[in-house]
């Protein structure tokens, strides 16, 4: 299976560890999750990696590209969901990649190949029977991270970004500075044990603007599936291999040895 394909593991084996939740109830009661404990009338506070949610973000599958349509479209969706999250007292926080990691060049790679083969296969259907290409085959624009992310600025949601480690550090951002939960869709986060994990690629905004859904990945119930202590997802992931995993086996055994941490700054 490999690190890499855990996530997809968790979706088609363990179906009882994907459980729809509405966010505004959540941000409606004191509670989050496994019981963690919110201060009365404060938000819901969501850290969202971008990476994983550009799709939802941009608003879907569009046809009417003409005369700005794409653009348009974009901007009344996000509005849209600035606005429920507003009238729901749920806080978002965006973190985009600006990180150059040369130990994921491969997976770009494999994206980038992706991506040509199927503009291709756009080009070739379009030639062959002039109809808008099928749903699965929709590729994002190249400027779209640009562009969603001044269109977020514009409706006051707040925007970070990464600078070395994309992954670690939205761990780290996450953990760090009290968020309640992460909306992301990556085996890396799974696999370190975020408290309240939430899917990007099921982020569905409702037709009325009014109802924010998605998917809450219960890990202890992963755990329970696999005969496995949910405190030893590191050690596990460490046995499937992959590149934010043996950073957090380190931070996680590193304690119980009487060795100290040190980061490097290489």
């Amino acid at each position: 299976m490999g690190v890499q394909g855990f996530q997809e593991y968790i979706e088609k084996h363990c179906p009882t560890a994907v459980v729809p939740v509405e966010l505004q109830k959540l941000a409606r009661g004191s509670l989050v999750g496994g019981g963690r404990q919110r201060p009365p009338q404060s938000p819901l506070r969501l850290l969202v990696d971008a990476e994983n949610c550009l799709h939802r973000l941009y608003g879907g599958f569009y046809t009417d590209w003409v005369s700005g349509g794409q653009w348009n479209h974009m901007l009344g969706y996000l509005a849209a969901l600035a606005k429920a999250c507003f009238n729901g007292n749920i806080e978002l926080l965006v973190c985009f990649n600006g990180a150059m990691e040369k130990g994921r060049l491969h997976e770009w790679v494999k994206r980038q190949v992706n991506e040509r083969q199927t503009a291709q296969q756009i080009v070739s259907h379009i030639q062959n029977k002039g109809t808008p290409p099928p749903k699965v085959w929709f590729l994002p624009p190249v400027c779209m991270v640009h562009c969603i992310r001044l269109a977020l600025l514009r409706f006051h949601i707040g925007v970070v970004q990464s600078i070395e480690d994309h992954h670690l550090e939205v761990i780290s951002l996450c953990r760090e500075n009290g968020f309640h939960g992460l909306v992301a869709y990556d085996s890396d986060y799974a696999l370190c044990n975020i408290p309240y994990y939430f899917s990007a690629h099921a982020l569905k905004l409702s037709r009325n603007g009014k109802s924010l859904t998605t998917s809450q990945y219960l890990m202890h119930e992963v755990a329970k599936q696999l005969d496995l202590n949910p405190k030893r997802f590191a050690i596990f992931a460490s046995l499937l291999g992959g590149l934010v995993t043996t950073y957090c086996l380190m931070k996680t055994w590193l304690p119980f040895t009487g060795v100290s941490w040190v980061q490097s700054i290489h």
